[in-house]
């Protein structure tokens, strides 16, 4: 599958081989620099990674890539799709940013080579956890998942971390609830319909497109700021673009400028109808139907980041929830700064009135 529909020469999506082949080269150093500016020599080149491009979480750094933002600000931006644990397990040495679960930062905090968030796009963990019509037909409590398998994208992802929290909280016996990774969102689809589990969490459209033709029964819904804050005792943030640590004092010009790019999709999301919605829809063999597509992003809309910023007491929620399922010792615990900047999305909101 291609993002965007028609993309523009200068834009790229790299497929995984090439995104490994670029991690190879930026992992020689000084060697690599030369190669993240394109051709254009009025253009900076980043690569932007995320987990899968069919994901609405994405949508607001796929807008500015498809609407030209980039562009506008100096950048060619190269979109690559890879999984999360990439992310968790390699740091680079070039122009590579994330879109990524804010909550991701905090497992490489403590590294010379971490990763720095310095933008929100989810003010919710955007996700639902649903049950199946046909295995599990009586649900009433999340107690009623032990015995039972809970699809996930990958283990130990921020979709599992969530729903291992809501367990926690609801006292239900670990042991007893398996979580299987399903790797994409088709063949989590097509896990989910063979009975293969029983449950699922996960992000739109897919679960609007269960939900919609009666095969999923939404019982915690995550994209809803009233759910969330029920759920984590206070708003726990989804999405934010991350670069690395090390470039946000090395490399603030294009930091800034990629962060112009994604706010100023931001507010056009804010405002854009159907019609606008439709003209930037993806070519995609997972999602004909475009009332689903429509349907799935105003499902969405309560989750997007009204201001890009990451607030102290979402910043102090995420470590909570974070810290509530790892042993990790206090004293290597990260601190604010350590994680996350607003400085760069600050700028943002005066020049485009945020």
């Amino acid at each position: 599958m291609q993002y965007p529909r028609q993309p523009k020469p200068e834009q790229n999506i790299f497929t995984r081989r090439q995104w490994l082949n670029l991690m190879l080269v930026g992992s020689m150093g000084a060697m690599a620099a030369p190669r993240y500016v394109s051709a254009d020599t009025d253009k900076v080149r980043w690569v932007l990674a995320m987990d899968d491009v069919s994901s609405l979480v994405h949508l607001p750094v796929l807008l500015a890539h498809q609407l030209g933002y980039f562009k506008a600000e100096g950048l060619r931006v190269d979109i690559v799709e890879q999984p999360v644990n990439v992310f968790v397990t390699n740091a680079s040495a070039g122009r590579v940013a994330w879109s990524v679960p804010f909550m991701q930062t905090l497992q490489s905090s403590q590294r010379e080579d971490a990763w720095h968030s310095v933008m929100v796009t989810g003010r919710t963990p955007q996700l639902a956890l649903g049950v199946s019509q046909k295995t599990l037909p009586g649900f009433k409590s999340l107690k009623d998942f032990e015995g039972h398998r809970i699809g996930v994208l990958e283990l130990d992802s921020f979709a599992h971390r969530c729903v291992d929290f809501m367990l926690q909280q609801a006292k239900v016996n670990p042991q007893r609830v398996s979580f299987m990774p399903l790797g994409d969102s088709l063949n989590a689809l097509q896990a989910f319909r063979n009975g293969l589990v029983d449950a699922l969490v996960a992000t739109d459209p897919l679960m609007t497109l269960l939900d919609k033709r009666g095969e999923i029964k939404i019982v915690r819904n995550l994209r809803s700021v009233r759910e969330t804050t029920r759920a984590f005792s206070g708003m726990l943030v989804g999405n934010s673009l991350c670069v690395p640590k090390a470039l946000v004092a090395k490399d603030p010009k294009t930091c800034q400028a990629l962060v112009n790019g994604v706010a100023r999709a931001l507010k056009w999301l804010r405002t854009a109808g159907p019609s606008d919605l439709l003209h930037t829809m993806t070519d995609s063999v997972f999602l004909p139907d475009r009332a689903v597509y429509l349907n799935a992003i105003d499902n969405l809309r309560d989750s997007f980041s009204l201001d890009g910023m990451l607030s102290q007491e979402a910043h102090a929620n995420a470590l909570r929830v974070h810290y509530s399922l790892t042993t990790t010792g206090r004293s290597a615990r990260p601190t604010a700064a350590a994680t996350y900047t607003n400085e760069f999305m600050s700028k943002a909101k005066k020049r485009f009135h945020m």
